[in-house]
């Protein structure tokens, strides 16, 4: 038996992204769970902000942005800087965490965050109340202690990065668990 609950706005998991606006002098961060991947070539992802705050204006004037994924090691300040509005605040002094320069856009990276993407603005459409943002990815930052072959992005130890999720609906942060499978290869074990 399911049931139905009409349309809703749920879903999980979701990585919790701290996107990062403006310049090393004056930039924002707005935390986002509402973060995809678009296509692979070329190597693009969508976000989604709400119409009423400040970072969906500065993303469309800036026309760069960066997604930071956070950790659970700094879960209380991902969460601060998604409960109050850069308008009315430093974000980056009140939680210190710490700005890099980008090598590519404007928009700074987050130190503290072990995967940092560059994105360039390439469209951007209003549904409902959200701001839906696609950025193409031109740089990608891993901490290269978190990589068993530093020259392999794949070679990530996940455990080690600890990526903060969260739970839409729910409303929950939690941390992943263990591996329960290889991509590409388990199904195979449905050969009839």
């Amino acid at each position: 038996m399911k049931t139905s609950f009409g349309p809703k706005k749920i879903m999980f998991p979701c990585p919790t992204s701290l996107v990062v606006t403006g310049t090393m002098e004056s930039a924002n961060i707005v935390t986002i769970a509402w973060v995809s991947l678009l296509t692979s070539q070329p190597p693009t992802l969508g976000i989604s902000v709400g119409t009423r705050g400040f970072s969906g204006e500065a993303i469309k004037t800036n026309k760069d942005f960066t997604v930071n994924i956070a950790t659970v090691d700094i879960m209380t300040e991902a969460d601060f800087c998604g409960i109050r509005s850069g308008k009315d605040v430093d974000k980056f002094r009140e939680t210190g965490l710490t700005k890099m320069p980008s090598s590519i856009v404007r928009s700074p990276i987050i130190k503290e965050c072990p995967l940092n993407l560059e994105c360039q603005l390439t469209d951007w459409r209003i549904i409902g109340r959200t701001n839906h943002f696609v950025g193409r990815i031109v740089e990608t930052h891993v901490d290269t202690n978190l990589l068993k072959d530093p020259e392999d992005i794949g070679s990530i130890n996940i455990n080690a990065f600890n990526p903060l999720i969260y739970i839409g609906g729910v409303r929950e942060y939690r941390r992943l668990g263990e591996k329960t499978g290889d991509p590409y290869q388990i199904g195979n074990n449905l050969k009839r």
